[in-house]
């Protein structure tokens, strides 16, 4: 899928346009996610915050496309840090970063926010991929935690829903556009290729996607779809 460039004057190209911000008190995965950038020189490290109180600060300013969170972190927990990211940068990918192996934390950060969860310990290549992925539109998982998740969907099946009809209120929440774009995000397309396919400009569709954050009352592109789909608008 093609990607959104900070370029004006030529085509998009990943590797230079990905600009990356940290969030990581560990001074041994800073010098890890260095390393890895030197896979990708076009690619750079905007900042580094070690704990939730400087990236409240700093984060939140700095322009970068992709942020690596971890969950652990000396103030606080990463998935607080993930909503407000999510909240004030609705175009960014949040790429988790971190120890924690167990779906509950990973389908919590993903309800915060999350774009992609990917485990310390993989190789630079691993989470050089990782990014380029979710840079794609992708949301890339760690497969020992993709595994676990099917693991546990099928010892637990979700229980039946009963279909119910879509009320005249849900039914006029959205306009026709906002639902073309809903439809679209749900199909797993970025921004950029949704202003493609629908012939409008990529603004336009950045103005849809806040649009239906505020009139679904959720700060990321998993709980939009989640609640349009509990709404019977999917």
């Amino acid at each position: 899928m093609p990607v959104q460039s900070a370029a004006r004057t030529r085509a998009p190209d990943s590797r230079d346009s990905t600009s990356l911000y940290l969030i990581e008190d560990d001074p041994a995965i800073l010098e890890f996610v260095r390393e890895a950038l030197l896979l990708r020189p076009g690619w750079r490290l905007l900042g580094v915050s070690r704990d939730l109180a400087h990236a409240r600060e700093h984060a939140l300013a700095a322009p970068a496309n992709v942020f690596l969170v971890d969950l652990g972190l000396p103030d606080g927990r990463g998935e607080a840090l993930l909503r407000t990211l999510a909240m004030h940068k609705p175009d960014a990918e949040l790429l988790v970063f971190t120890v924690f192996g167990d779906e509950s934390r990973l389908i919590e950060a993903l309800e915060a926010g999350a774009t992609g969860y990917v485990l310390k310990g993989c190789a630079s290549q691993e989470l050089v991929l990782a990014v380029e992925q979710i840079r794609a539109g992708g949301a890339p998982i760690s497969p020992l935690l993709a595994r676990r998740l099917l693991k546990r969907f099928r010892a637990d099946p979700p229980p039946a829903v009963q279909t119910a009809s879509v009320s005249s209120a849900d039914q006029m929440l959205l306009s026709q556009r906002e639902t073309e774009v809903l439809q679209l995000l749900a199909q797993g397309y970025v921004n950029k290729e949704i202003a493609l396919r629908l012939s409008i400009a990529p603004a336009t569709v950045d103005s849809h996607v806040k649009n239906l954050y505020r009139k679904l009352s959720v700060h990321s592109r998993v709980q939009v779809i989640r609640v349009a789909q509990e709404r019977g608008l999917l």
